[in-house]
């Protein structure tokens, strides 16, 4: 099941998700991650989970093992055309199970309400991200070095959604 994220659920998320290599790679810890997925539910940013539990409505926390995937994106403004993904993750051990496809494309339904385009960067040494995207439909439009870190390159990808 797909839906919004919970404030109540960030600190247990946060610290599945900084477990995986992406974000001990760009030392993104539990607490910073946390502070980040905070800061972006109070400004409105796209904040959907994968979980088959109910969502808390009173404020407590989840399910002891919580969401297992997350999709953060902004739903418009890129490039003044399209919608960005700024983080797909699905938590150690979840992999391989539709959970990512199914997260990317509640956020594609989502920005097709605004555009017709989607992007997102790639770390380059994440070889199965890129096949992921390409997989679904994602273009290698450019590259960004050093955009994040000094010894990295980001790799633009594109995808015209229908509409």
């Amino acid at each position: 099941m797909i839906r919004p994220l919970v404030a109540a659920e960030i600190a247990a998320l946060a610290a599945r998700l900084a477990d995986l290599p992406l974000m001990q790679r760009y030392q993104r810890t539990a607490e910073a991650l946390g502070r980040d997925l905070a800061a972006a539910l109070a400004r409105g940013d796209g904040l959907l989970v994968h979980d088959g539990a109910p969502a808390p409505t009173d404020g407590a926390p989840g399910p002891a093992d919580g969401p297992d995937g997350l999709v953060w994106f902004l739903s418009h403004g890129t490039l003044g055309m399209g919608g960005y993904l700024r983080l797909l993750a699905v938590a150690p051990g979840g992999e391989g199970r539709g959970t990512g496809a199914a997260l990317l494309a509640a956020f594609e339904e989502a920005v097709a309400r605004w555009s017709g385009h989607a992007f997102l960067l790639v770390s380059d040494f994440n070889a199965g991200a890129q096949r992921f995207y390409a997989r679904h439909g994602y273009t290698q439009v450019g590259r960004l070095p050093g955009l994040v870190l000094p010894d990295v390159d980001e790799v633009l990808y594109w995808r015209r959604l229908p509409r």
